[in-house]
């Protein structure tokens, strides 16, 4: 293998891990709404499930008041047959205050209902509310891991940018900077020619250019994706 090619493979090696290093990172942000986006929706799910407690607590009060206010004009129409003289005029109140007693049956019967409802609703909300709980943790606790990754891989990135540029530095500057045009086109620079074929772009090269890698006299690229090709060991 020619001296170049082996310090190239060793460069690539650390370009690749940086490459893995900044895809990480760089993914961290979504990784960190989802989990935002998640407490957000258990959120809304709670604020909605007061609200519906809280709507249908002002419906029983609603009904409460309408049963209070034919109470009342019961009580008014009872006075009324009390202090009447007249047969057709008590028969008229008595009638009055049977349909005002059917009106409070029939609300109380609708005040029963949502009372049912409301400790249905009270549930799902304190099961929401617990849910909340959980996931408010889980969350927080998530966003520290991530936090804590981003520094880590920071750290990381850093430190292989540094042994990068010294390796970089070791290679011939025209050499590098083909390198650095392939490393940009294709992120992998140098493959290995599996037979007569690139592992790179998993193409056929030609007779010459395989024979010119297996002499190792010269770099040599694949015709097909111009990677820089060789042999890492063949039969004779």
């Amino acid at each position: 293998m020619l001296p170049e090619i082996a310090q190239l493979l060793i460069l690539q090696d650390k370009d690749q891990h940086l490459r893995r290093l900044r895809a990480e990172i760089q993914k961290m942000p979504a990784d960190a709404e989802n989990a935002k986006g998640r407490l957000a929706s258990i959120t809304a799910t709670v604020a909605s499930a007061k609200e519906e407690v809280t709507q249908n607590e002002i419906a029983i009060r609603g009904l409460e008041l309408q049963i209070q206010t034919r109470r009342d004009t019961i009580v008014r129409l009872k006075t009324q047959q009390f202090e009447t003289r007249k047969n057709d005029e008590f028969a008229a109140l008595a009638h009055e205050v049977k349909r005002y007693e059917g009106d409070v049956s029939k609300l109380e019967d609708s005040e029963m209902e949502l009372m049912e409802k409301g400790e249905i609703l009270k549930a799902a909300l304190k099961e929401a509310q617990a849910r909340l709980a959980t996931t408010e943790a889980d969350v927080k606790e998530e966003l520290g891991k991530i936090k804590e990754r981003y520094l880590n891989v920071k750290a990381q990135i850093k430190e292989f940018e540094t042994i990068r540029a010294g390796l970089a530095a070791k290679v011939d500057e025209d050499l590098l900077a083909g390198y650095d045009r392939i490393l940009a086109g294709k992120g992998e620079v140098i493959a290995e020619l599996n037979g007569h074929v690139c592992a790179g772009c998993h193409m056929k090269v030609t007779a010459a250019t395989f024979n010119d890698a297996r002499a190792e006299r010269v770099i040599t690229h694949c015709p097909n994706c111009g990677r820089i090709v060789y042999i890492a060991h063949w039969d004779d």
